[in-house]
């Protein structure tokens, strides 16, 4: 039984020493990315890259971001249900945020002699969320209420917000002021 295992393992040391040499390996490498070299200076005879000169993609990222940055600016967020029915809104005071966002770094560098890891870090309030990059499955949205300025958190919902009111016969969330 020894034996066997010996010349099993001999086996698969020659195999791997001489069935899968890196002059191999090296030479399928440069003819696959010989072969979309190819492919890819054929296509872009034939369909050219265009001239940009509008950037709407790029614009209405920085018209969201000027939006978001505006202090005290409506913003409606609907709620919808499973079968996407609008059931009710609220107007907060900044977009909504999601419960997954942190104001620090969610993760947290181990170095040892083995390598380095990442692991889970607290955040800024003293708790572990999910894992190393806040993987956890939070699905809620932090907002500030716009006329009492309570702060509230929807969570399992799908939500659609605008900086402007929809035309819907829905009701709002009233919240009630804090005596």
């Amino acid at each position: 039984m020894r034996k066997l295992t010996v010349v099993v393992l001999l086996f698969f040391v020659v195999i791997v020493l001489f069935g899968c040499t890196d002059d191999k390996l090296s030479e399928q490498r440069k003819a696959s990315v010989a072969q979309r070299t190819d492919v890819m200076a054929r296509a872009e005879a034939i369909v050219p890259i265009p001239y940009t000169e509008n950037f709407p993609s790029r614009k209405i990222l920085a018209e969201y971001t000027k939006r978001q940055d505006m202090l005290n600016h409506p913003w409606y967020t609907y709620i919808l249900s499973d079968n996407g029915t609008i059931t009710a809104y609220f107007v907060s005071t900044t977009l909504p945020v999601s419960t997954n966002a942190f104001l620090g770094s969610t993760e947290d560098l181990y170095s040892s002699s083995y390598g380095n890891l990442v692991l889970a870090a607290p955040s800024l309030d003293g708790v572990y969320y999910g894992g190393a990059g806040s993987t956890s499955s939070m699905n809620g949205w932090i907002f500030v209420d716009a006329t009492t300025g309570a702060m509230g958190v929807v969570y399992g919902c799908n939500i659609i917000t605008f900086d402007a009111p929809l035309r819907l016969e829905v009701e709002p969330m009233l919240i009630r002021a804090g005596e």
